[in-house]
């Protein structure tokens, strides 16, 4: 069976997390789907159109779910709390690979400030519903956000369990309980 183009997206954000950028030649994505290089070209114009539409990809992921709207029945908090749980649950490490991959490359860099546009505004969202000063929920939201930011990109990594005590300890010093 032939691979689809989502096949070599897929593998590349594996092969991404797991070799970084170096790894994306198309000769090791190839081999590493057992496939050949034809494959790659009937998909993709080359490696630099698979660079863009692998960034497109990763960053389309979290953008198809920014346009979840916050409940009106007051748990902003609750929803929060789901998207937390799963967002650790996750591979991370494409995001890493990616973030370090946007030091270098201004295309990707866009497609990193587009998701991280989206985070922040999701999270300034929640907090101004919980917060009851509009300074605050500003101040809330930017401080889970570099919470969240720095515990993807802290070496060495920080444990799920140690980050999910951080976002708990978060709510504790603020006072929020889950389904406020």
């Amino acid at each position: 069976m032939p691979a689809s183009k989502q096949d070599w997206l897929q593998q590349g954000l594996i092969t991404l997390e797991r070799q970084g950028l170096p790894g994306l030649t198309i000769d090791n994505l190839a081999g590493e789907l057992g496939l050949t290089k034809g494959s790659f070209y009937h998909h993709f114009k080359n490696g630099s159109d698979f660079e863009e539409q692998l960034v497109a990809f990763w960053a389309n992921q979290y953008l198809s779910t920014a346009t979840i709207p916050l409940p009106d029945n007051g748990q902003p908090l609750a929803l929060l709390d789901t998207i937390m749980a799963e967002a650790f649950a996750l591979a991370t490490g494409p995001e890493i690979a990616i973030r370090a991959w946007a030091y270098q490359d201004l295309r990707v860099r866009v497609y990193i400030e587009r998701v991280d546009a989206v985070r922040r505004q999701f999270l300034q969202q929640v907090f101004s519903r919980l917060a009851p000063d509009p300074a605050q929920a500003d101040r809330m939201a930017d401080m889970l956000f570099s919470m969240l930011i720095g515990s993807l990109t802290a070496l060495p990594r920080l444990p799920v369990e140690r980050v999910l005590a951080l976002y708990a300890e978060f709510k504790c010093l603020y006072g929020l309980e889950a389904g406020e």
